[in-house]
């Protein structure tokens, strides 16, 4: 379909293609850099069902992301919540979460919280409550508010329905635990990540936790274990995020 004539006949069934396919090559074979000319590819046709040109916009932005370019994320998201406007609740509101997160990492709070405000009318499913409560527990813990971070973060986690997904809550609570100098407390959500998580960012910072606590009790076979795991996790880590800077360059220029 990739030529004039399927272009002029078909661009919304070449733009779905395009889209597709750069989730493939990012999900399964992490081709970040040919994932992002298939989204451009995708969101250049303007697919007419606006669900499909916001999802485009929220694949872009998560790159960005990933990379903790948060400005240019907040476009792509931006872009993305427009398209979601045309269509259902759910969709809207999940970009609201995004915009107010990567605001907290920019340090806009007032932004941010007004953000959050908005995204709490809407009442939907657990996963999107968890999502509230998990974003509003970052808004807080960005700020070194930790006791009201911890409510936040804790009360989402009962909204979770798998498993994977309070990996996230977890690994912060246990910064928190750190940070207040309770490295007892945080020991079990490090446990947790260390156990169940295939994430290398969350695998790299859980193992510094257990490097810590194994320190402390002068165990030597136990620390020498942590730091060769810790040292595969940052491996893996380098090599995910030297493919997501290689695809920075072309999110900028189409920007």
């Amino acid at each position: 379909l990739d030529n004039p004539f399927g272009r002029l006949l078909m661009p919304n069934t070449l733009g779905k293609a395009y889209y597709y396919m750069g989730r493939n090559l990012e999900d399964c074979y992490m081709q970040v850099a040919d994932a992002a000319k298939c989204y451009l590819e995708a969101d250049r046709l303007q697919i007419n069902n606006p669900i499909y040109r916001g999802r485009v916009n929220v694949c872009m932005g998560y790159i960005c992301k990933q990379n903790r370019n948060d400005s240019l994320a907040l476009i792509y998201y931006n872009r993305a919540n427009v398209h979601f406007n045309e269509t259902t609740e759910w969709y809207y509101a999940q970009t609201l979460l995004d915009k107010s997160e990567l605001n907290v990492k920019l340090s806009r709070f007032i932004v941010a919280d007004s953000i959050l405000q908005i995204a709490q009318s809407y009442q939907l499913d657990s996963a999107y409550q968890a999502r509230y409560y998990e974003t509003r527990g970052l808004y807080f813990y960005e700020q070194q508010q930790y006791d009201s971070a911890l409510v936040y973060l804790k009360q989402g986690l009962d909204y979770w329905q798998n498993e994977q997904d309070r990996h996230f809550s977890y690994l912060t609570i246990m910064q928190i635990c750190l940070k207040v100098n309770d490295q007892v407390q945080a020991i079990p959500y490090a446990q947790i990540v260390v156990n169940e998580s295939t994430n290398p960012n969350y695998l790299v910072n859980a193992y510094y936790c257990l490097m810590q606590d194994a320190k402390c009790r002068n165990n030597v076979e136990l620390l020498s274990k942590y730091s060769h795991a810790r040292t595969d996790a940052q491996r893996l880590l380098l090599n995910d995020s030297n493919n997501f800077a290689e695809a920075i360059p072309i999110l900028e220029e189409y920007v």
